[in-house]
């Protein structure tokens, strides 16, 4: 649940971004140009390039500032936050929102920033703003207080909770979020209700957090027929295919653990497949596969830290080239040679008893 709030806060700005393109004019091709780079770039997780080519973008503009240029903007704000620089993201939300001001989606997005920087007043005001402009919508409201309950600040997440539940479900989606936040909430039975009413009409993402409520409560067939369903219409959807490999690792099936979590690896985006990463070095290992585990291992800690990681990176560069056999085999040998040593131990025991008759 913790690592939530970088998925709302990644999403977030990616989905809401595009919201305020306008239209292109022919005098802007290489802005055009510039653009589509930038973006090409975050996709690949090369931010600080995605930076440079936002600015050239914007450099390109000779007149007053439009859609296009505000649009520039904010995937240049977006890019400046995941290369690591949040003060320049900062300052490129406070100018928008001079540009701006009438939009919630620049309050909402600088309110995340502020939040994981720890500057709370000015995130809680910036959450609040976003909420008067846009009232009585339920995903934002189940964003604000989700990232809130993860910042540690549940009580001034309460407020977004009550306006959420006061809201009437209109949609698909007012009753996915509304089964979002009975999810985190540990209300199984009103999220199921809330879910399935999504699904029902539609909105096939219910699939995913019904399969992880089925998974919570122990139902693991459930949990899998769930993210089954959901892959017969997005069969290279990572997340899905992660859980499955979570699943399959969790039921012992390693092998198919490996499969599923290739797969999503193969179809997650450049910085979003760092759960997926973890949990291949865990198949990788389970399957005696200790030169994957070990490269996976490695990959993984250049690009995230994670002292868990370390050490099992210290301990499968023990293990590459070792000797070993599959799980099935190990056990299988070692009944055998416990037979063995039992079988060997009752003839000396034999053994010993027939000499100390004899000495009698």
């Amino acid at each position: 649940m913790k690592k939530r709030i970088a998925l709302f806060l990644t999403a977030g700005m990616l989905l809401l971004a595009p919201l305020l393109s306008g239209c292109q004019s022919a005098a802007d091709e290489k802005m055009q140009e510039y653009k589509v780079l930038g973006i090409s770039q975050m996709e690949t997780g090369d931010y600080e390039s995605a930076v440079d080519s936002f600015q050239k973008a914007l450099d390109q503009s000779v007149g007053s500032i439009g859609a296009e240029e505000l649009d520039i903007c904010y995937y240049k704000a977006l890019a400046l936050y995941k290369s690591g620089d949040t003060e320049g993201a900062i300052e490129a939300y406070i100018a928008l929102v001079e540009y701006d001001s009438k939009n919630w989606e620049v309050y909402y997005l600088r309110g995340n920033v502020y939040l994981q920087e720890g500057q709370t007043e000015e995130a809680l005001a910036d959450y609040e703003q976003a909420v008067s402009l846009h009232e009585n919508d339920t995903e934002l409201c189940a964003h604000i207080y989700e990232n809130l309950v993860h910042a540690g600040m549940e009580e001034s997440g309460q407020k977004y909770l009550t306006i959420l539940l006061n809201i009437e479900p209109s949609d698909a989606e007012d009753y996915y979020y509304l089964g979002d936040i009975y999810y985190l909430n540990d209300d199984y039975d009103n999220a199921k209700t809330s879910l399935l009413q999504a699904q029902e009409l539609g909105y096939d993402q219910a699939l995913l957090l019904l399969g992880r409520i089925y998974a919570a409560e122990g139902d693991d067939e459930g949990a899998k027929a769930a993210f089954e369903s959901y892959m017969e219409k997005y069969p290279d959807d990572a997340e899905a295919l992660n859980e499955l490999g979570q699943i399959a690792l969790e039921a012992g099936e390693y092998e198919n653990a490996v499969a599923y979590l290739e797969a999503a690896l193969e179809a997650a985006d450049a910085g979003t497949d760092e759960a997926v990463l973890k949990n291949l070095i865990i198949a990788y290992e389970y399957t005696y596969d200790f030169q994957s585990a070990c490269d996976m291992a490695e990959e993984y800690l250049s690009r995230y830290s994670d002292e868990e990681i370390e050490r099992e990176y210290e301990f499968l560069q023990t293990r590459v080239g070792a000797d070993i056999e599959p799980a099935a085999e190990d056990e299988e040998t070692t009944d055998e040679t416990e037979s063995a040593d039992e079988s060997d131990a009752s003839d000396e025991t034999g053994d010993t008893d027939d000499t100390d008759g004899g000495d009698e």
